[in-house]
Parts: C-alpha cells; structure tokens; sequence
C-alpha cells in the first residue's frame, strides 16, 4: 500500500508517529523516517492497513529528537563512534519523554532545532558555515 502514499499523498491522512517499529535515519535517502498508520480519501478515509514508512512529519520536535539520537550514536557521522563511551548518558535520553528534564539534551535538541538540522547535509552545511563550528574542523 506504500505505492498508494507515493501517488497520492495530498489524498492522505495519517495517525501518530508509532514507536515499534522505531523511526530510523535512512542514509540512501538523508532522511528521517518513521511508521504511521494512514487512510486515503477526502470524504470516507478507508484504511490502508498496517502502518506505513514515511518521511518524518515536518511539524514536530520529536524529528529533532531522533536525529539527534541518531548523531549520538554515530549513525549520522560515523567518525563520532569513538566518542560514544564518553558520553554522560545513553543517547536514548533523547526520545525519553523526561529528556526536557536534562539541561544538556535540551540545550543540544534546542540548538537542532534553532538551525533546523534533521539531515547530514545540513548538519554539513551549518559546519562549514558557522564560524565555530569552522574552528573546529
């Protein structure tokens, strides 16, 4: 049924994000992708079954939360790996419904979302534009 949502997405509503399966970073695509479930019609929604992988929607944080899950495991820069033990806590803090409690997962998920990175290519495209970031390098 996803050749469905391919075509005819302006035709479709779609539910929640689910959290099983979890949403992924896709790296063909530089995308964050998640499950929902999703109906099709305007005037009689008719279900299109079990959930279906799309691209995350663009209205909410919790896109945020996972890239920067995603970057904390060194999905997104895989040279970043090394860094993982050191890190304070698991990057699963991220997506934890308490995450807004730890000052240092709301001080890095604000600063992806105030510069709008959800992908390696902006993620690259702020490095080499902001000059600390061009400090680093």
């Amino acid at each position: 049924m996803d050749w469905i949502v391919q075509l005819n997405p302006h035709l479709c509503s779609f539910g929640p994000i689910e959290e099983n399966p979890p949403p992924r970073y896709d790296e063909n695509q530089d995308k964050m992708l998640c499950h929902r479930k999703a109906t099709i019609g305007q005037r009689v929604s008719w279900s299109l079954g079990t959930s279906i992988e799309t691209i995350f929607p663009n209205n909410t944080i919790d896109r945020y939360r996972w890239f920067g899950k995603y970057f904390l495991d060194g999905i997104i820069c895989p040279r970043l790996l090394q860094f993982q033990p050191a890190l304070l806590c698991s990057s699963n803090a991220m997506v934890k419904s308490w995450a807004s409690l730890m000052e240092r997962t709301q001080v890095f998920l604000n600063a992806l979302a105030a510069k709008q990175i959800e992908n390696r290519a902006r993620l690259i495209e702020i490095w080499s534009t902001e000059p600390k970031c061009r400090k680093m390098k």
